[in-house]
């Protein structure tokens, strides 16, 4: 029988997470004195949080639990370096039940209804069919789908659905044929740009929000959205062109057809009548008042209650995506209340201004997202970012969590792009050179939307 530890010792996550940990008490222990002890622990939490995020030696949602164990052991002992009480600890256990984590749940349950009737095949269905046999308006179509749907589902699950749409299409045809190429590219990429429109639609969105209330800053479901929608479609438009130009299609013509799915009936019909509700409620939060987190929790209440969802499905949620949030914000409150994001943003490297300061931190969050999490580089950033006393927080959060999204050169960058790898219809270079051409173009883009932005932000911030 071998050696337990001699199996330990051969395994390449073992090493990293000791080096891991190590340079986390490195840099712990060469922190200048300038730094509280607070300060101190709770950059050796953030450290130790970046390493295992960005090398993925245990599972993301797992390195969420432990940095929220961190955070108590380490901060919020009653009588330790925060004085607190013996209810302390609450302090990183109440994000868990946040508005925004609600919301989000509220929006995964969404998705998993839509998936289960196949309602989301029935949507992609007939938009698609709208744009003729045009090869460029063929993609658009699907681009347009992909976007529609990742801004209310699971941009996961969107471009699962969609590559699986897009198989019988490419497979008429010719391999050497780069519409292609184009085509399965563009399914990835609309899903990382649609996601970007609305709270729900992916994480850092929702990180942001969330970060952003804990300074009292609320921005409702349609706020987002006159802000975001705009830069989608910009984006969206961009990315075909692009790809376009890039994989010119052998012919003018292609014929697409989806077959029919699940027919529509009375539960199908009910499925439809609570999500429109729900849209509609989300989109008029600022008329009724009610909070988008309390709408969410009651579309899942009605579709649980009527039984339209079954334990089963509520099983299969993506509970570690809300635990790997839950992480988030709690390293987030940590840097806060112990002073570390003050102390960082004190530094020399964080006095640029303006849209200067803007391009440097989106610049950033798409080349840590490039490789890492996006969740996790928003989780990271924004924190750091909402304290720098020279810049407007609303702003530069939201700049930091829609460039999260931007990240598309790699098959590891999203779990979209993943998908449209494994398909096995496109190779990593051609990922490679597109996806690095939108990143930097979408990095343009958001630029000059600076200054629509900041006016945008008054509204909120005086």
């Amino acid at each position: 029988m071998m050696n337990p530890l001699k199996t330990l010792l051969k395994q390449p996550n073992f090493w990293k997470a000791l080096l891991s940990l190590c340079f986390a008490l490195g840099v712990y222990l060469l922190l200048p004195d300038s730094a509280s002890e607070a300060a101190r622990r709770a950059c050796f939490i953030f450290v130790f949080a970046a390493a295992f995020w960005a090398l993925e030696i245990i599972p993301l949602y797992a390195t969420s639990m432990v940095v929220v164990l961190l955070n108590i052991f380490m901060l919020a002992r009653p009588g330790g370096v925060l004085d607190m009480d013996d209810s302390g600890y609450q302090t990183f256990l109440v994000p868990f039940a946040s508005p925004v984590i609600m919301l989000f749940f509220g929006g995964f349950v969404l998705a998993t209804v839509m998936h289960k009737y196949e309602l989301d095949r029935l949507i992609a269905r007939h938009l698609v069919k709208l744009f003729g046999q045009n090869p460029f308006w063929v993609m658009v179509g699907m681009m347009l789908t992909t976007a529609f749907l990742s801004m209310w589902m699971s941009n996961t699950a969107t471009a699962a659905m969609m590559i699986g749409l897009a198989r019988p299409l490419c497979e008429q045809l010719d391999e050497d044929d780069p519409f292609r190429t184009g085509l399965v590219l563009s399914i990835p990429f609309s899903a990382n740009i649609g996601g970007i429109a609305t709270p729900v639609g992916t994480p850092p969105n929702a990180i942001a929000m969330g970060i952003l209330s804990q300074h009292d800053i609320h921005l409702r479901f349609l706020d987002w959205m006159q802000m975001a929608v705009p830069l989608a479609l910009v984006l969206l438009a961009a990315v075909a062109v692009v790809l376009h130009f890039m994989f010119r299609p052998k012919h003018k013509k292609v014929a697409l057809t989806i077959q029919p799915g699940r027919k529509l009936d009375g539960r199908g019909k009910g499925v439809i009548v609570i999500a429109l509700g729900t849209v509609i409620l989300w989109l008029t939060s600022g008329q009724h008042g009610i909070p988008e987190a309390l709408i969410g929790l009651l579309a899942a209440g009605l579709y649980a209650s009527t039984n339209l969802l079954d334990k089963e499905d509520f099983k299969n949620l993506d509970w570690d995506v809300l635990i790997l949030m839950w992480g988030g914000l709690a390293l987030g409150r940590g840097m806060e209340v112990s002073g570390l994001s003050e102390w960082i943003v004190s530094l020399p490297i964080f006095e640029f201004e303006g849209v200067l300061l803007v391009a440097i931190a989106s610049l950033v969050a798409i080349f840590m997202s490039t490789v890492m999490s996006n969740t996790a580089t928003a989780t990271l950033l924004i924190p750091i970012m909402i304290a720098i006393p020279t810049a407007n927080p609303l702003v530069l959060a939201i700049t930091v969590a829609l460039a999260c999204s931007f990240a598309m050169a790699l098959p590891v960058s999203t779990p979209p792009n993943a998908i449209a790898f494994s398909s096995r219809m496109i190779r990593s270079q051609d990922m490679f050179r597109s996806g690095l051409l939108i990143s930097f173009i979408s990095w343009l883009i958001l630029l000059p939307g600076y200054h629509y932005m900041l006016a945008w932000a008054f509204g909120f911030i005086e």
